[in-house]
């Protein structure tokens, strides 16, 4: 029996930056954990979405934008993730609202459990030029930034050797919550076009080797095989 319950950031940041691929939690407004049983085998966590995505994507908006920033589910738990999004957005504290998330296909990924849960496809986007590689690691312009103390990152790459490579898109998302007056007047003020036929990839997991046992909330949080959505 699957249950969700909202969490704080103290005890999503306990948990996301161990299982999720980014290693951090990002920007945190809310946050719910599935459980089965007393054990949570689940988290999902909403928060801001960018400046350009808030200023850009709405002709006009008077309605709360979230963004889904973080997803992960225990591979092994049959419709768990799919479960944990639809109640989660049923809970969010500010409603009607719209919701944006994305799904990044250099990590394998289309999109399959929103697809599931009947969002809005609206294409691929690509947030910036280049990745770079640093010692053998791929980074985001914005951690290089971060992590140099830099202004201009293509400068700096060029200006050192560093090897750039091309992103992959990531493929963006809606959803719509509220009643069906509500919902329309919401979509009609979205300015991307709605795409009907959702991308395809093979279905398989995305398994990451950890094995994390934490005393958590009402019972301990147990990921053998993770399955990154």
């Amino acid at each position: 029996m699957y249950t969700v319950k909202k969490i704080d950031k103290k005890t999503a940041n306990e948990i996301i930056p161990k299982i999720h691929y980014s290693k951090k939690l990002g920007i945190f407004w809310e946050g719910f954990a599935l459980y089965e049983n007393d054990k949570i085998i689940g988290v999902v966590c909403y928060g801001q979405p960018s400046a350009s995505i808030q200023k850009h994507c709405f002709l006009e908006r008077n309605f709360r934008l979230y963004e889904l920033t973080r997803l992960v589910v225990d591979g092994g738990k049959k419709n768990a993730a799919s479960f944990l999004i639809s109640h989660s957005l049923k809970m969010l504290s500010q409603q009607p609202c719209a919701v944006i998330s994305y799904a990044d296909s250099s990590h394998g990924h289309a999109g399959i459990v929103y697809q599931s849960t009947n969002w809005i496809y609206t294409g691929g986007t690509v947030s910036h030029d280049h990745l770079y590689i640093i010692d053998g690691v791929l980074m985001h312009p914005t951690s290089v930034q971060d992590k140099f103390k830099i202004t201009s990152v293509k400068k700096w790459a060029k200006d050192n050797n560093i090897q750039t490579i091309k992103p992959d898109i990531k493929h963006r998302y809606f959803y719509f919550i509220g009643n069906k007056k509500q919902k329309k007047e919401m979509i009609s003020k979205l300015k991307y076009k709605i795409i009907k036929e959702y991308p395809k990839c093979e279905k398989k997991m995305y398994n990451q080797k950890y094995c994390v046992e934490e005393a958590l909330c009402q019972g301990k949080l147990i990921f053998k095989e993770k399955d990154i959505l």
